[in-house]
């Protein structure tokens, strides 16, 4: 298994609120992959996208990002084809607040991941509601557990027939819900330190977080990309 990693250079045109910048980085990738046939419909199509970003780095201490300055921010994908035709595209959406200087594509091979992290808040609804602390860890396990598997599974073809968790442990390490705008909406997440089990399952299952993103909203708004340890 590899995940691919876009690192996109941005200049920013004009300043944005913290809690606007995925949607931002969203709207920009999906104008940018209707300028290609397969990307277009790979964005028209429902279900797994295949690919999950992040937000704008480096961070600014009072939550406002400035016009006039350069930033990065990453785009992951199990899929190299996709995120190598998104990289052809990327620079070429000169309409919203985001101009990309450069691109580059890396490639990450199988590592053994102890620990997980989500640097954008991760999305769980349940009843139409978004998941939050004091909501049940056991649901919140498993819900994140068979959304990985069904990823998976529809990805490579193949089954994962197990009644364990690969999660050993779980953190949450914010103490309200972080809230991102999305269309007419707030997307209201959680951080989590996530604990992974040693078995074969339990890593596929953590690569497969670090290429497609935790839980929901992850080609949508960048939701629950992480990092490992």
């Amino acid at each position: 298994m590899n995940y691919y990693e876009l690192t996109c250079t941005v200049y920013l045109l004009n300043n944005i609120y913290f809690d606007k910048v995925n949607e931002e980085i969203g709207n920009h990738i999906n104008r940018s992959m209707l300028l290609d046939n397969d990307l277009s419909n790979v964005h028209k199509r429902k279900g797994y996208k295949y690919y999950v970003f992040d937000t704008l780095y480096p961070r600014e201490s009072d939550k406002t990002y400035k016009g006039g300055r350069v930033y990065i921010f990453r785009i992951r994908s199990i899929d190299k084809e996709l995120i190598s035709k998104i990289k052809n595209v990327i620079t070429k959406d000169i309409s919203g607040n985001l101009k990309i200087l450069s691109t580059e594509l890396k490639t990450h091979k199988n590592i053994f991941v102890t620990e997980l992290y989500n640097v954008t808040p991760a999305v769980l609804t349940i009843d139409n509601r978004f998941w939050v602390k004091g909501d049940s860890l056991e649901l919140l396990e498993r819900r994140i557990q068979e959304n990985l598997i069904k990823k998976y599974q529809d990805y490579y073809g193949e089954n994962i027939e197990t009644k364990e968790s690969f999660i050993q442990g779980i953190e949450l390490r914010n103490n309200k819900a972080i809230g991102l705008r999305y269309k007419s909406i707030r997307l209201m997440g959680n951080k989590f330190r996530i604990l992974v089990k040693e078995d074969d399952i339990s890593q596929k299952l953590a690569f497969m977080t670090l290429g497609t993103g935790l839980l929901e909203k992850n080609s949508s708004n960048g939701m629950g990309f992480c990092i490992g340890k």
